[in-house]
């Protein structure tokens, strides 16, 4: 695991090409590395997920409400909301607040016990303005260009660019971008892969390095997992409360991480990854707190059930960055070469 701010990738680079000066961020994001370059696919999967052909960092945990809570006031200080970023109707349920009488730039809070809880209820549009926003770094909080450059601002009123069509079509992030959201390869390794199972290397059905179902006991726990097997995780209860919040904090399953350290890829929430199906349809995967077992695994290809603007309170999502550099070489040569490197398979 490393904790770093979230725009080491471009602030250095920045700082080596143009001579700009670095300022601390207000988020940090913990990543893990997923090493293994030019793995095999999964031959589950007919050989089709799974083969990444380089190093590259990946969220150790879901986005969170407190950073996305950050991101709002930043892009939206007045709490104007034109690019629908935030669900009004999902404030007591989904962990943000707006309070139109508060300051700008403090118009957003998160609702007490839910700043390490997974934010829910953004959409695939929300995601690739989140990472644009990280991608622009210190002082620019503009969501319309970086790693996806969106155009016509929302013509849905959730937030839909006027082409869509087109980044449906070929999602891949633009060349140059440090922070994306992980296609469907980049997500499906870190989530399965072991590079020593089996001697050789191999996938795992479920994110917890294990093919046996989870259990879902939230705790420390080998092998678990937040989903609903007859009995919700977080209350042990086969009763629905709608008032009750069945997400666990990122990382609550202190000893179910995969291979390579991530927390909650089998489980809690689905994530939107940028890998689309037909142009129109998103890929989801993970599985999530209020469905069943069939969802956790690695056979499980969720589409068809969550256009591009749907907000649910069982989506959200984790980014993908460039490694942190170990030299000033290294920082230019993937810098170059990342574009080259990340074939991103968009239509399947």
């Amino acid at each position: 695991m490393r904790l770093h701010h979230f725009t080491v990738a471009v602030g250095i680079l920045a700082l080596l090409i143009t001579g700009a000066a670095l300022q601390a961020q207000s988020i940090s994001m913990s990543y893990v590395t997923v090493g293994n370059p030019g793995n095999a696919a999964d031959p589950a999967t007919g050989g089709t997920y799974g083969s990444v052909s380089f190093t590259y960092d990946i969220g150790e945990y879901d986005v969170t409400d407190s950073q996305y809570c950050t991101f709002l006031n930043d892009v939206d200080p007045t709490g104007a909301n034109t690019l629908a970023l935030y669900s009004p109707g999902g404030d007591s349920e989904y962990g943000i607040s707006l309070n139109s009488e508060a300051a700008d730039g403090l118009k957003y809070s998160v609702i007490n016990g839910y700043a390490n809880m997974p934010v829910v209820d953004v959409n695939l549009w929300d995601t690739l303005r989140f990472v644009n926003w990280m991608n622009n770094g210190e002082g620019d909080a503009s969501t319309e260009t970086g790693a996806y450059t969106l155009t016509g601002g929302n013509t849905d009123g959730y937030g839909m660019p006027s082409n869509a069509d087109s980044l449906l079509a070929n999602p891949q992030p633009n060349a140059g971008a440090t922070v994306w959201l992980p296609n469907e390869n980049e997500w499906y390794k870190a989530a399965y892969y072991d590079p020593l199972l089996n001697g050789t290397g191999g996938y795992y059905a479920y994110a917890t390095q294990s093919d046996t179902l989870p259990g879902n006991v939230v705790g420390n726990g080998a092998n678990e997992a937040n989903y609903y097997n007859g009995i919700y995780s977080v209350t042990q209860s086969s009763t629905y409360n709608g008032s009750q919040n069945y997400l666990t904090a990122v990382g609550s399953l202190t000893d179910s991480a995969s291979y390579y350290g991530t927390f909650d890829q089998s489980g809690d929430v689905f994530n939107w990854i940028d890998t689309i199906v037909d142009s129109d349809d998103p890929v989801l995967r993970g599985g999530a707190w209020g469905l069943g077992s069939g969802y956790l695994s690695s056979s499980d290809r969720y589409v068809g059930g969550a256009p591009p603007g749907a907000q649910f309170d069982v989506i959200g999502f984790r980014v993908a960055t460039i490694p942190e550099p170990n030299s000033t070489m290294l920082i230019l040569a993937t810098a170059t070469g990342l574009a080259l490197m990340r074939r991103k398979l968009s239509k399947l």
